[in-house]
């Protein structure tokens, strides 16, 4: 009798912790769907059909309600326990290193790692992707006049160039063509600096 009522406390400690590591997932993946990052991911899913037009109706209606600082910061580095919303690089947290679009570009700009790139070339280029995605948004966000060196012709044209280099990254990444990634990497990080040294405040 003893033995028995052990089992039934130890099954119902498993129904437990499989119930709460259910409804934890299922909490992620409504958080991922929500907000500005799983708006943001839209786009990116439109852009990866070829439906351009679908993608920049959905950058232009991001662009009115979401502020700038929220849409590059799906860039930063994504950290545990973080409730800070960012797309990081792959599914799994940690799994590829740096876990940040903006850091991991500026590694591969400066030395691609062909073992991180032949075994994770699908979540590269999912992040180049994701890349081109917030440049369009950005694009539809210019500032509504000129303001010292802060110029509207300046910011559609970064903004322009960092989709263009997230296109190529994707490109040489699909190939695993080194030399193309690192040269496209950092033309998108040069691209980045650029606009940050005059827009960033």
């Amino acid at each position: 009798m003893q033995m028995y009522s052990r089992m039934l406390v130890s099954g119902a400690v498993v129904l437990a912790l499989g119930v709460w590591s259910l409804l934890a997932n299922n909490r992620g993946l409504a958080e991922d769907s929500a907000g500005v990052r799983g708006e943001v991911q839209k786009v990116a899913d439109a852009l990866g059909k070829g439906d351009a037009d679908q993608a920049k109706k959905l950058a232009a209606g991001i662009a009115k309600s979401a502020e700038t600082e929220e849409i590059m910061g799906l860039m930063a580095v994504r950290r545990a326990n973080s409730k800070k919303p960012v797309f990081g690089v792959g599914a799994k947290p940690g799994a590829i290193s740096p876990d940040g679009i903006e850091a991991l570009i500026t590694a591969l700009g400066k030395r691609p790692d062909k073992r991180l790139i032949d075994k994770n070339a699908e979540a590269l280029a999912a992040l180049a992707n994701r890349v081109e995605a917030i440049a369009l948004v950005i694009s539809a966000k210019p500032p509504e006049k000129d303001e010292g060196q802060k110029k509207k012709k300046d910011w559609l044209e970064w903004s322009h160039e960092m989709g263009n280099s997230a296109k190529d990254l994707a490109k040489a990444v699909e190939a695993k063509n080194l030399p193309d990634v690192k040269a496209a990497a950092a033309k998108l990080g040069s691209t980045c600096n650029n606009c940050h040294g005059v827009f960033r405040d």
